[in-house]
């Protein structure tokens, strides 16, 4: 009402001061700029007090041995925060922090499943908006604030096949080299494009027994909502002070 108002006062202006066409057009635009901030900062206000948001996860790597089950675990963050216009939340991806889960088989070797930028969105993936697919508006206050709000204890099984699938799950053939850096496991990615959540991943290569001995065999990868403190190092342990591995991120983040 306030801005059709102001309008009706700018059109008054116009006819009684012969305000040509140009300027007037020019006070129209700077109305609606003017208004459109205010609705956007009033939108975020309405949202509530708070603007940052966090929250954790569990990943568990369980492998099969003729030994017997093996798994390994780490708890990673998240983060994300509400700003500027609802509209703009899109390209709000959250940040990950924590660190690459270690499956120390002995002498079988050690498994590392990684942490990237992307993990925040194989969590969304596995734990989507209600209505929404996939990933699919986990960067919007909606979506931001229902992850963050999940229960302790809700659990995904993740499944390879989808767009977001495993982490990259590495191996060293040799602890003390780290060219001998290999992946345990290749997938070849799948879809149309402009339809990534629609992708599917199939697997290329498998090479658990190949690297690992003769049984072993990767059982499953669950994630499951924490409230426990995020992993630091146990990477630390097996890597010393290396972060990386040229394409392979074990750390991200600080503690």
């Amino acid at each position: 009402m306030r801005l059709l108002r102001i309008m009706r006062v700018l059109l008054t202006a116009k006819i009684t001061w012969g305000l040509s066409m140009k300027i007037f057009s020019g006070l129209i635009i700077g109305v609606l700029l003017i208004a459109g901030a205010a609705f956007a900062v009033a939108q975020v206000a309405d949202s509530g007090a708070k603007s940052s948001y966090n929250w954790r996860y569990k990943m568990t790597v369980t492998v099969d041995t003729p030994e017997g089950e093996v798994s390994g675990s780490a708890v990673h963050e998240i983060r994300n925060s509400l700003y500027g216009s609802p509209l703009s939340q899109g390209g709000n991806p959250g940040k990950i922090s924590g660190e690459a889960v270690v499956v120390d088989l002995g002498e079988r070797g050690v498994l590392f499943a990684l942490i990237s930028d992307r993990s925040d969105n194989r969590f969304s993936e596995n734990f989507p908006v209600p209505g929404k697919v996939g990933a699919i508006g986990s960067t919007t206050p909606e979506g931001i604030k229902y992850q963050s709000s999940l229960p302790v204890g809700t659990k995904a099984v993740l499944d390879p096949h989808t767009p977001q699938g495993y982490p990259k799950l590495v191996t060293f053939t040799d602890m003390d080299d780290p060219k001998s850096v290999t992946l345990v496991q290749e997938w070849e990615r799948r879809g149309e494009a402009g339809y990534a959540f629609n992708d599917q991943r199939l697997l290329k290569a498998d090479r658990f027994e190949e690297l690992f001995g003769e049984g072993v065999r990767l059982k499953e990868i669950t994630i499951e909502i924490a409230d426990e403190p995020v992993t630091w190092g146990v990477v630390k342990k097996y890597l010393g002070q290396r972060r990386a591995v040229g394409p392979y991120e074990f750390i991200k983040g600080e503690k």
